[in-house]
């Protein structure tokens, strides 16, 4: 596929159709409330995922002022605990029959090791792990929505946002290994690094277990947003680099294209599914671990074991 001339604002009109995106408000998840209010424009009804609902609120607030008639709601989620993870599925399940696009976008970047409420290193759950329990709870719905025989056909999208670090950061990775995903002696480059190439494994496994979704993954490409508090703090170095890191970059309003791009546009076909893509549009390899088959059922076995252990 050769580099997208994408421009969001070309996307299709998205009328009936219901979107989840996860941390869509503020603060470090400003992509998804870039992201949000792009689709809330072409008419589509879209719940933020937030752990907090009156931020969340207020970024509803503020997005009707510029979007007329903008369709949005709030679903409380904390990604650091499964628990809340599933209550707001639950939520989201009572309000709606149908989920066109799933927006697997919250994260959190190289934060200071710390575990969650169930025992997992909080970047490998925050940003994996609750979206894959998520996407779990949610795919008897996606499949439901989906329609590959009706005119236009209906392909239910899930995206993950990934990082290009899941293949500068990470030099092994083994879910099969039984200390797996041993986190805690690695650095915070290397945890944030697992984490999205979990994210891009994530992807592949659910294309190769569900045929009527398209399931992707993408790097958004450098944005300037909050998220570079957490190198800032963690990794005093960082805080000289990153004006060189960030040197041109867009914000979160042109950044979010490539998000868009993977959500809606019609450039994309089910020849895609699994695929990774690059800012704007350019579909490319991953990491020789992100394209291994064997890693990303591996990966798949053990999060349906380890959730399925844990009562989810």
């Amino acid at each position: 596929m050769p580099k997208s001339t994408f421009d969001p604002s070309t996307l299709p009109d998205l009328t009936d159709y219901v979107v989840l995106v996860t941390g869509g408000h503020s603060g470090l998840y400003v992509l998804g409330l870039a992201t949000t209010k792009m689709l809330a424009g072409k008419h589509a009804k879209v719940y933020i995922a937030s752990r907090s609902v009156p931020k969340a609120e207020l970024a509803i607030k503020n997005i009707k002022v510029e979007v007329a008639n903008a369709n949005i709601a709030v679903i409380e989620m904390d990604l650091s605990d499964l628990d809340s993870v599933k209550r707001g599925a639950q939520e989201f399940l009572r309000k709606e029959s149908k989920l066109h696009i799933l927006i697997n976008n919250a994260g959190i970047m190289c934060p200071p090791y710390s575990e969650t409420k169930q025992g997992f290193e909080i970047q490998f759950q925050t940003n994996y792990l609750s979206h894959h329990l998520l996407t779990r709870l949610l795919l008897p719905t996606i499949l439901e929505t989906s329609s590959p025989s009706s005119t236009p056909p209906i392909i239910p999208r899930i995206v993950n946002i990934s990082s290009d670090g899941h293949s500068k950061l990470v030099s092994t990775f083994s879910p099969s290994d039984p200390t797996f995903p041993n986190l805690k002696e690695a650095s915070t480059w290397t945890r944030y690094g697992t984490s999205k190439l979990c994210q891009v494994l994530h992807s592949k496994s659910l294309a190769t277990h569900y045929r009527n979704i398209l399931a992707l993954s993408l790097h958004p490409g450098t944005v300037k947003t909050g998220l570079s508090a957490g190198p800032r703090g963690s990794t005093s170095w960082y805080r000289f680099i990153q004006p060189l890191v960030e040197l041109g970059a867009p914000g979160p309003e042109e950044g979010c294209a490539g998000i868009l791009f993977c959500a809606s546009t019609d450039e994309i076909g089910m020849g895609d599914n699994g695929a990774y893509f690059l800012p704007v549009g350019k579909k490319t390899k991953a990491s020789k671990f992100g394209e291994d088959p064997e890693l990303a059922e591996q990966l798949w076995n053990w999060s349906e074991r380890r959730l399925s252990g844990l009562g989810y």
